[in-house]
C-alpha cells in the first residue's frame, strides 16, 4: 500500500537543476527570480507560486506533466508484505515481485523480484539482450550465468551484476532449488514476468 509524504517540491527541483549542471544564479537569472527565492524553494522554506514553478520548469526544459509524474513517484513509499507479493509461476520457475508499480515508472525505474528455478531450468535468452543493467544475489542453490560466450559458476551468497545488452541466461545446474533476489534497471515496460524470456 502506498504511503504519501507531505508535499515537498524543493528536493525534486534541486535534483533537476543539479542534473543540468546549473547554478542557482544561472537558473534564477533565466527564470526572472532572485537567487534567494530559488534557494528557499529548494530548501522547502517556501512554496513557489504556480507562475514561478512553470518558469523554472521552462528553464529546465521539463514539461509540467513529466514533473508531477516524477514528483508522484518520488514522494511515495510502497511496502509490499511477504504474503502480498504478486506471484508469476510457470513450469519450473517462479517470480515474486518485490517492488511497487510506482518504481517501474520514471527516469530511475527498476524492477525487483525473487526468482526460483527448479533443477535443470533456465531463464533468459542466449541470442538477444535488452536495455539496462542487472544485479542478482543468490540465496540458495548453484547455477550458471551464461553471458555472451562466457560461463560463470554461481552459488549461495554470490552477487553478480552485468549489462543486460549482452545475451544472457541464468541456469540451475544443481540438484536443489535455485533462489535469488534480482533487480533490473530500467524497468522500461519490459515484461519480466510474462511469456517474454527477459531476466
Amino acid at each position: 500500500m502506498p504511503h504519501f509524504m507531505k508535499i515537498k517540491l524543493g528536493p525534486l527541483l534541486r535534483a533537476i537543476r543539479n542534473s543540468r549542471h546549473l547554478t542557482i544564479k544561472d537558473v534564477a537569472t533565466k527564470a526572472g527570480v532572485s537567487s534567494s527565492l530559488l534557494s528557499q524553494i529548494e530548501r522547502n522554506r517556501i512554496s513557489p507560486s504556480l507562475d514561478t514553478l512553470l518558469e523554472l520548469l521552462e528553464v529546465y526544459g521539463v514539461s509540467p506533466e513529466k514533473f508531477f509524474k516524477d514528483y508522484e513517484t518520488m514522494n511515495r513509499v510502497e511496502i509490499i508484505k511477504k504474503d502480498q507479493r504478486r506471484v508469476y509461476q510457470r513450469k519450473g520457475f517462479k517470480y515474486e515481485t518485490l517492488c511497487g508499480l510506482s518504481q517501474s515508472k520514471g527516469n530511475h525505474s527498476f524492477s525487483a523480484f525473487f526468482l526460483e528455478l527448479a533443477p535443470g531450468q533456465q531463464r533468459g535468452d542466449e541470442h538477444d539482450g535488452h536495455l539496462g543493467r542487472e544485479l542478482g544475489i543468490v540465496v540458495n542453490g548453484s547455477g550458471q550465468l551464461i553471458y555472451g560466450g562466457d560461463v560463470y559458476n554461481i552459488s549461495d551468497g554470490d552477487a553478480l551484476s552485468f549489462s543486460s545488452q549482452i545475451p544472457h541466461v541464468i541456469k540451475n545446474t544443481g540438484e536443489n532449488l535455485f533462489q535469488a533476489y534480482w533487480i533490473v534497471t530500467p524497468a522500461d515496460g519490459e515484461d519480466y514476468f510474462g511469456e517474454g524470456n527477459n531476466i
